[in-house]
């Protein structure tokens, strides 16, 4: 064999051991368990230079899972913990989860995933990621589609307040209530979305900016973030604001997510 095709043959050998070598990093679970903790402290001190998609180690568990961001001026970083495919792609897309629509016989199996990259477009890194792991890709389209509309149903409802003037835009929990100050309503469909997964338009006609309040602690919390008691406790805190959600039909953007 002459010099240059034995050169060749092994940097073909040599880019196939690396491909195989960043497989085994990016789809295989060889991370630790312990860089997938719902802790900010704890994904700001992963190791850097990761994109890790793998099924699941925390099947199991219902309340400590989710999304969680800790990026900084000089890296990014998001980690998510036994999540559908729905929020991988959510996050990869930077869309609401609500908003993602899967194609048939998308797996129905939760995930663990990891990035920690200091560069520019990380989230393209685990987009790549997942077109490698399950062929798919997203794009955004406008479809007329089965959304959650919120309405007003009690008009002089005394949970629902004007904001004054000169108030700012504010968020706190105190004394066990969560108040929310100087916000329009929209704002809160995008919060409803992402615990309901269904798209939620604002058909209330009101344009004012509003003050919140609503009892808030650990057992209500928890209510939200699981599927079979989310519904029952969003439409608990419209109710305190004279609000509520129906059924309803609507042309709104959607994530759309195909195979290859």
């Amino acid at each position: 064999m002459s010099k240059p095709k034995t050169l060749v043959l092994v940097a073909v050998i040599i880019s196939v051991v690396i491909a195989a070598v960043v497989v085994k990093l990016i789809f295989f679970p060889s991370a630790k368990d312990a860089w997938f903790l719902m802790s900010e402290h704890n994904l700001q001190h992963v190791p850097l230079g990761l994109v890790i998609i793998r099924p699941t180690h925390f099947p199991g568990s219902t309340i400590r899972r989710g999304v969680m961001y800790a990026s900084s001026q000089n890296d990014f970083r998001v980690m998510g913990r036994n999540v559908p495919l729905r929020d991988v792609m959510a996050t990869a897309y930077e869309e609401n989860p609500g908003r993602v629509l899967l194609p048939p016989g998308a797996p129905t199996n939760n995930f663990d995933f990891i990035v920690t990259l200091v560069a520019e477009k990380p989230l393209e890194r685990l987009q790549k990621a997942i077109h490698s792991k399950f062929g798919y890709t997203a794009q955004k389209q406008t479809l007329d589609t089965d959304v959650l509309a919120l309405k007003v149903e009690n008009p002089n409802s005394p949970g629902l307040t004007v904001s004054a003037t000169d108030e700012k835009e504010n968020g706190k929990v105190k004394s066990g209530k969560l108040y929310l100050t100087h916000m329009k309503l929209k704002v809160l469909t995008g919060g409803f979305e992402q615990i309901l997964k269904t798209p939620v338009v604002d058909e209330t006609g009101l344009t004012n900016y509003y003050d919140f309040s609503l009892t808030w602690n650990p057992r209500f919390f928890a209510s939200l973030r699981s599927e079979t008691t989310a519904r029952p406790a969003v439409d608990q805190m419209l109710a305190v604001w004279g609000l509520g959600l129906e059924p309803d039909t609507a042309s709104v953007e959607m994530l759309v997510v195909k195979k290859d």
